[in-house]
């Protein structure tokens, strides 16, 4: 079954239904139970952060609370927390010069549970030769 690592940003645009169609494609197979998508606990505390503070995604409006958002990502939804442990650090250890604190983490999950592709529209993540989902 494949598996895939997705960031904050597919997260938020999920919330909304606001997700490019091949991004979608791979929610609507986790939400079928055909693939599995993890998501690094510091992302999804990132997701409620936002959702806290009332931000739009993609000109969507974010609605709810962050307990409600929890609920349609981990509680009823698609995702599976992946907690940063000690492997995850010693991933994050060896690509912390070339990435920002958040999306290094996300790398570094990728890295260490040995997903096959990361859910992001981040570029920085594709020019470093990391499989990614979006469009």
């Amino acid at each position: 079954m494949a598996t895939y690592t997705a960031d904050p940003v597919a997260l938020l645009a999920y919330l909304v239904d606001a997700l490019p169609p091949e991004a979608d494609r791979v929610f609507a197979e986790a939400e079928a139970g055909e693939t599995v998508i993890q998501a690094p606990s510091t992302a999804l505390a990132e997701v409620l952060y936002s959702v806290s503070r009332d931000k739009d995604v993609r000109g969507v409006p974010l609605t709810g609370t962050p307990e409600d958002a929890r609920q349609a990502l981990v509680g009823s939804g698609p995702i599976s927390v992946a907690p940063v442990g000690d492997a995850e650090l010693v991933e994050y250890a060896g690509v912390v010069d070339r990435f920002s604190t958040h999306v290094g983490l996300i790398v570094a999950s990728h890295r260490a549970r040995d997903t096959d592709a990361i859910i992001t529209p981040d570029s920085a993540i594709a020019e470093v030769d990391y499989e990614t989902v979006w469009e």
